[in-house]
């Protein structure tokens, strides 16, 4: 199972990320949280 998690970028973007090495940028923290939520949950589904 993977645990992604976010960051907040000094330019306002928003970085969603996991250990497995997913990254995605976001244009928004909010957007990044959805993008780590919908990350966890695909793995969910595949184990």
């Amino acid at each position: 199972m993977c645990y992604a998690d976010t960051s907040a970028n000094d330019d306002g973007t928003a970085t969603a990320y996991c250990y497995c090495g997913w990254p995605e940028n976001c244009d928004t923290l909010e957007m990044a949280e959805q993008a780590a939520e919908r990350h966890q949950n695909r793995q969910d589904d595949q184990d």
